[in-house]
């Protein structure tokens, strides 16, 4: 017998739902409704009446022909790509903006010289080909890889370059046709200068980024970002910073750590490893809510030990 079915033939349950609705009558006997002033209700009556004459891909394609439009407004275009940010969330408006042309007329924005439109291009991108396959496989089969790749480089707004390796990762992550273009066009050196930017925020989503890649394709993808030396300037940083981040950036450089690791151990711990993975254990050791860090930073020092063994 299921549970429900036990609680339906408990023998208080009757009495149990006359005394919750006799509360609830007694309860809303004191309530004093009052009625809805005009402005309240015009306010409503225009929200409805809007989502009942709403045509989404009416509005979609005025916002594409707008900002195809040589003499559109700078100020009408950054309202368009956010609203197509927004719509390209849902995945069936995100396939209308790929139908219509949406997703070449945002590319062409992701080289415009203004970086508002340049990184709000780049939200649009992120929205449309996220959990889109179909979407995705045809930013992948385009230019706008590639464009993405450029934006995050030395010099770029540093609002484009995080937009950027966004739409980047929503791309990549998760999509193997994506990441097999993403390994041709040699792209790691883009999340490589992100993940050792000054910018907190940039820094924490580059190293989101390769500790996912690295997941879905331990041997190829580690084997890449140990040859450019990341773990050992990982390392460095879990040196000679002070204080925990108070981000997520701590957990996916011990994953990355972790991961390079597993492929080359005996080639991925400097000299001072055990003594650098022990002080970390110790600051993570009075802080809660931290088992996470804590669990990989004794994977990795496991690791250390075992690679000391050996050698």
């Amino acid at each position: 017998m299921s549970g429900e079915n036990n609680l339906l033939n408990h023998p208080n349950w009757n009495a149990i739902l006359q005394w919750s609705l006799r509360y609830q009558e007694e309860h809303r006997q004191n309530e004093v409704l009052q009625p809805i002033d005009k402005e309240r209700q015009e306010f409503l009556n225009n929200v409805i009446g809007e989502m009942e004459g709403r045509n989404p891909a009416k509005e979609m394609s005025e916002r594409i022909e707008l900002l195809r439009k040589e003499d559109s407004g700078r100020e009408e275009c950054v309202e368009a790509l956010e609203e197509l940010a927004y719509s390209a969330e849902d995945m069936d408006e995100a396939n209308d903006l790929y139908l219509m042309g949406g997703l070449h007329v945002c590319s062409a924005y992701i080289k415009n010289p203004d970086p508002e439109l340049q990184g709000l291009a780049c939200e649009v991108i992120a929205a449309a080909v996220q959990n889109n396959e179909k979407v995705a496989n045809f930013a992948t089969e385009t230019f706008i890889l590639g464009d993405l790749l450029k934006m995050t480089e030395p010099g770029k707004p540093l609002s484009v370059q995080t937009k950027a390796l966004l739409a980047i990762s929503c791309l990549v992550r998760g999509n193997a046709n994506a990441l097999a273009k993403f390994t041709e066009l040699d792209g790691y050196t883009a999340p490589l200068n992100c993940a050792l930017s000054k910018d907190k925020k940039l820094r924490c989503k580059a190293l989101f980024f390769i500790s996912s890649i690295c997941l879905e394709d331990p041997s190829g993808q580690c084997e890449r970002f140990h040859k450019e030396n990341l773990h050992g300037q990982l390392f460095n940083r879990l040196e000679t910073e002070a204080e925990l981040p108070e981000d997520t950036s701590l957990v996916h450089t011990l994953r990355i750590i972790d991961l390079i690791a597993g492929q080359f151990p005996e080639r991925t711990f400097p000299g001072n490893a055990e003594e650098i993975l022990s002080e970390l254990l110790r600051k993570l050791g009075s802080k809660d809510q931290r088992e996470e860090e804590v669990k990989l930073c004794r994977s990795v020092l496991q690791k250390s030990k075992d690679a000391a063994v050996e050698r």
